[in-house]
């Protein structure tokens, strides 16, 4: 079969562009590849990260509620502790009251005569 020139240069135009269509695709498919692995190694990255980062949290959290248990136990046995001197600091209170005889009943009625009481019912 007989062909042209001019036939032959087209068909050869064409195969060069068509070459070239397939190597610019090749070169896309490597890129988009590349691209593709990269994207997937830093969103592996980033998915490790992150579940580092939520079982941190996680232990934090169980460190942080086994602290604050700790802390409250401190602070009821503290609260015990005060109540029990305070209960002793009155006991002691009223003992030296009684020793020095400030419980007796006629120092409540000078309250209605002195000036400088701190505890007389203002009028």
């Amino acid at each position: 079969m007989f062909v042209t020139r001019s036939r032959y240069r087209a068909l050869a135009a064409d195969y060069e562009r068509v070459l070239e269509q397939r190597d610019t695709a090749r070169r896309d498919a490597r890129t988009h590849l590349t691209t593709t692995r990269t994207a997937a190694g830093q969103y592996t990255d980033s998915a490790d990260a992150l579940h580092r980062v939520g079982l941190a949290r996680i232990r934090d959290a169980v460190r942080y509620g086994a602290r604050i248990n700790r802390l409250a136990r401190a602070v009821a046995r503290l609260r015990v502790e005060v109540a029990a001197e305070v209960r002793r600091a009155d006991r002691l209170q009223a003992a030296y009251d009684h020793a020095v005889g400030l419980d007796n009943p006629s120092l409540d009625l000078g309250a209605q005569w002195q000036q400088r009481r701190t505890d007389k019912e203002a009028v």
